[in-house]
């Protein structure tokens, strides 16, 4: 009675191993092509989202291309019209010591020769008058000739300060442009500034996309691949569980020997 109970419990425990080791290995396949399967996804996922960010750095990258060159214009523009500032003051600075000095010097002294020449005029005028009167010729002008050069000179009077006044102007607007051109280039300076900080973000940009194209590289690659290790790991455990139920046969087998036979049963009671 106790051969044939212990040797239908290795029969059973040899056909429960079996059983399950048969189970693992079609549970170990189903489980690698699930893990394939969700491997694939996962790699075609982080593959899209790699094109993504590299779609997203060459915008990036296309955009600060974009700002360098909007800078490059601005820092040229700069200069120009720092330039064009300069020779402007230059000339208001010539017109302000034209218009401050020689001008109006030029006009006083015009003034004391229209002085001289008003008095010279005026005898003028009466000499001719006595020829008149002698019956020499004849001299009736609408306006005595020393009464215009009078007029002349009383119209140039004010010419001389309101050109001094022109010339403080004209200073005021040179050290105004002065002003400005310096603005000019210190913001000439800020840009060539910003520009190496813009090139330098798009170096920066560029060799993050470079890594990003190698990561993205190699997980192509690996997702080409995947399936293999994989596979091996399942046929590494297949084997496992083979050799295992392999070794639960033998359980069987040996529980199979020691199951009493008929004769085994009828040389029991000669034996007692």
């Amino acid at each position: 009675m106790i051969r044939r109970m212990t040797a239908t419990l290795l029969i059973a425990l040899g056909a429960l191993g079996v059983t399950l080791c048969t189970l693992g290995v079609f549970s170990i396949w189903r489980a690698a092509d699930s893990v394939t399967a969700a491997a694939e996804d996962a790699l075609i996922l982080v593959t899209d989202t790699l094109d993504d960010v590299d779609y997203s750095l060459s915008v990036s990258s296309q955009t600060l291309e974009g700002v360098a060159v909007a800078m490059d214009g601005l820092y040229t523009i700069t200069v120009d019209m720092g330039e064009t500032l300069s020779t402007t003051k230059m000339t208001i600075d010539e017109m302000a010591v034209l218009t401050g000095g020689d001008l109006p010097r030029s006009i006083e002294s015009s003034l004391v020769a229209l002085e001289a020449l008003e008095e010279t005029a005026a005898v003028i005028d009466q000499f001719l008058y006595s020829l008149q009167l002698l019956g020499i010729g004849s001299y009736n002008p609408d306006m005595p000739m020393d009464q215009a050069v009078a007029e002349a000179a009383l119209g140039l009077q004010p010419v001389p300060e309101n050109l001094r006044t022109m010339a403080q102007g004209l200073e005021l607007t040179g050290e105004n442009l002065s002003s400005v051109r310096v603005g000019m280039g210190l913001m000439g300076d800020h840009m060539l500034g910003l520009q190496e900080n813009v090139l330098d973000a798009d170096t920066a940009v560029s060799s993050h996309r470079h890594t990003m194209q190698e990561v993205r590289s190699r997980v192509v690659l690996v997702r080409q691949n995947v399936r293999g290790p994989i596979r091996a790991v399942a046929w590494g455990a297949t084997i496992l569980l083979v050799w295992i139920g392999l070794s639960q046969l033998a359980l069987v087998r040996w529980g199979v020997r020691i199951w009493p036979t008929r004769s085994c049963a009828s040389e029991s009671p000669d034996i007692e």
